[in-house]
């Protein structure tokens, strides 16, 4: 027999040997991988509000743009995080907690034991941010080409291969007042280097394949929405007088399109802006108050 063909079949036995508590792999009895076909997702993260990458990264992998958008599941269409490094992802619209998983990260992982792990955090505001739980059961470290088995390790993205999402369940985060579930317009992802410093919730090692170099640490395809708020409404916070003008502050998404528009009537609207909101949760606007003595403002989302 093939001696590259019996060292596969002895890792394939020894993994199933030393089989953990958590889901497995993909088409495993109970994996929770969704693949980027999947009619769940309703859409998908199309911007960043901060991008960090780490060590051993190569130019030709730092762009954020390669995660917006649906997943390819390919190798090469991805931003990398470099080891150690993070990326904050934002939405069209703000994801909210449904009925199961709410969203997915995908990979590039090219096998179903080849995964660089990375913790998720969610925010609704942009400043208080929240860690899904983690749970690493690795013993040893692993090599820079070596495998975790997924059944040892679970709250991370990375745990299924390219084209397959692993999902996250907001109503497994903790109820806080910084927190609005139903408002979440914000997905860092940080990579974790494996060689045991870092911990799991339950301050045990994690290890991952390490070192990695050129594209090191973890590999973003895309985050696909399966659970988003639609609500038609916008919060108007402030709208008032000033020397500079009128002034408009309301909530927003950032990266969502909002159209300012003015009028004299009521009836007949001009569109004075287009803009996209704002880093954070507000967005202002300071606009002119021309002649008419009656003047309207108002703000719509298309």
């Amino acid at each position: 027999m093939n001696s590259k063909i019996t060292t596969a079949l002895l890792l394939i036995t020894s993994l199933a040997a030393h089989a953990g508590p958590y889901p497995g792999a993909v088409g495993t009895v109970g994996s929770r991988a969704i693949h980027k076909d999947s009619p769940l997702f309703v859409n998908w993260a199309n911007g960043h509000s901060s991008y960090q990458y780490g060590a051993d990264v190569d130019a030709i992998w730092r762009t954020p743009a390669k995660a917006y958008g649906k997943a390819e599941g390919t190798s090469m269409d991805i931003v990398c995080l470099g080891n150690g490094g993070s990326i904050t992802m934002i939405f069209p619209l703000p994801i909210r907690d449904g009925a199961g998983a709410d969203f997915a990260i995908f990979e590039n992982a090219i096998s179903d034991y080849f995964l660089e792990l990375a913790f998720v955090e969610v925010s609704s505001d942009g400043t208080h941010y929240f860690l899904f739980p983690t749970a690493s059961l690795t013993v040893a470290p692993v090599s820079g080409f070596g495998d975790v088995d997924p059944t040892e390790v679970d709250g991370f993205a990375a745990k299924y291969r390219q084209a397959y999402g692993t999902p996250f369940d907001l109503s497994t985060l903790p109820t806080s007042p910084s927190l609005d579930k139903q408002n979440i317009r914000y997905v860092r992802i940080l990579d974790i280097i494996g060689t045991g410093d870092t911990k799991d919730s339950l301050s045990r090692a994690i290890y991952d394949p390490t070192p990695t170099i050129g594209s090191g640490g973890f590999d973003l395809d895309a985050v696909g929405v399966i659970y988003q708020n639609e609500g038609t409404s916008i919060t108007l916070i402030e709208s008032r007088l000033t020397p500079q003008g009128f002034q408009l502050l309301w909530q927003s998404t950032p990266g969502r399109t909002y159209r300012v528009e003015t009028s004299t009537n009521l009836q007949s609207w001009q569109i004075l802006e287009t803009i996209t909101g704002a880093v954070g949760t507000t967005t202002e606007r300071i606009m002119p108050i021309g002649n008419d003595p009656n003047r309207y403002w108002r703000i719509v989302r298309p």
